[in-house]
């Protein structure tokens, strides 16, 4: 750099004094000094970053960004760091019930040591719904459910809910909330949603919706919709088995894929999360959040979705009763899915990315379909600030100065 400079210099120095004469008798002459063009270095953008990013990573360094882990304890122990350090775990799951959220300084003092471990910055994501899903209530007591905010049928209702939870969230150190759920709610006798979804019109789920997801959006937090392609119709909770839903792709098009549809084309949504369905209609054998039919046929391409694709938790029943946690992630990701819920500790985390890598090496899935999820969910982190450009930089100056 320091020579093209140098040689810039001394060049437009040639230039000026060509043809000029150290005797005073000569005639001085004009002098026509040409503008020369400077080239503006092009900005380097998120998906160049992340792209160098992703050439320096091994292939279990990418397999464990596409995982989110859930773990036990209120502290950061040995399994914990082993799996941020050695894994390269792309994020954590915050629960209550496995004692990860009891006070707030405990939380904050957990998330930053986490954070301060990883090699890339961690999604550290939860459940902080409202009503009766909120993992965070024993730090920030109760809040408002979906339906209640929904019976409003103002937006600007849900806009605050969604900013609040933000603000609540960062405060606490986390940067992921699984939220809005977007499901229309057609089966008043849904065994696991009445409470959970802003209401059964299509317009107001995703007009609430839209309006919750921006107020997460403005308060710097990732927001993800859910369920897809829609539980608002099922008689099974897929915590414990799997619904069978026989619906039309003209009826979910018309109903439960509306808000989805509207916000995706919209460029406003960050992340889906796919759900455990058995629907013939879309395929006859797998799952929804296994089938290549949903995820990427319907959602990828169908609905034109660029962004993160995410598993719902892959232990629920209604995988986990027909499918290993490592088969599932072999066909999660086969599927089209870039981030994956599911491992719960250590052996969980490991035997999981040790399938991928089996599935990788023996030529089930592709090294080109790895690097692009990897792509998506660290320009994810980067456009959230959860990577930032200097901390990007830093990770390639160190990879090409090894």
């Amino acid at each position: 750099m320091l020579l093209c400079c140098l040689l810039v210099i001394f060049s437009g120095c040639a230039s000026l004094f060509s043809g000029v004469s150290g005797s005073a008798s000569q005639p001085t002459p004009v002098i026509k000094l040409t503008p020369t063009p400077t080239s503006t270095p092009t900005p380097v953008t998120d998906s160049d970053l992340a792209r160098s990013i992703v050439q320096g990573m091994t292939l279990d360094q990418k397999l464990g960004q596409m995982v989110i882990v859930e773990f036990y304890g209120a502290t950061l122990n040995s399994d914990l760091a082993q799996m941020i350090q050695g894994n390269r775990i792309g994020g954590v799951l915050i629960e209550n019930k496995n004692g990860n959220a009891q006070t707030r300084d405990q939380l904050v003092t957990l998330n930053k040591a986490m954070q301060g471990q990883a090699h890339i910055p961690l999604f550290i994501s939860t459940d902080f719904e409202g009503g009766i899903v909120n993992e965070l209530r024993l730090i920030t007591g109760e809040r408002q459910s979906e339906s209640a905010i929904g019976a409003t049928g103002n937006p600007q209702v849900a806009y605050n809910a969604g900013h609040s939870a933000a603000s609540d969230l960062a405060a606490l150190g986390l940067n992921v909330n699984f939220m809005p759920i977007v499901d229309v709610l057609t089966n008043p006798n849904n065994p696991g949603l009445p409470m959970r979804t802003f209401g059964s019109d299509p317009t107001l789920v995703t007009n609430m919706g839209r309006a919750y997801l921006k107020g997460l959006t403005d308060g710097g937090v990732v927001g993800c919709l859910k369920h897809f392609p829609g539980l608002g119709s099922a008689n099974l909770d897929p915590h414990f088995s799997l619904p069978y839903m026989n619906r039309s792709l003209a009826t979910l098009s018309a109903v439960d894929l509306v808000p989805y549809r509207t916000m995706i084309n919209e460029g406003i949504v960050p992340m889906v999360m796919v759900t455990h369905i058995l629907n013939p209609q879309l395929d006859l054998k797998l799952p929804t959040s296994l089938s290549p039919n949903v995820v990427t046929k319907l959602l990828r391409d169908q609905l034109h979705f660029n962004g993160v694709i995410i598993s719902d938790t892959l232990w629920m029943g209604g995988i986990s009763n027909t499918y290993s946690l490592a088969q599932a992630a072999v066909l999660a990701v086969k599927a089209g899915t870039d981030l994956l819920l599911g491992p719960r500790g250590l052996a969980d985390t490991q035997n999981m990315i040790f399938g991928l890598h089996q599935a990788v090496m023996n030529g089930q899935i592709s090294v080109a379909q790895i690097n692009a999820s990897v792509q998506r969910i660290i320009e994810l982190k980067l456009h959230y600030k959860i990577l930032t450009r200097a901390k990007a930089l830093q990770l390639i100056d160190t990879r090409n100065s090894v």
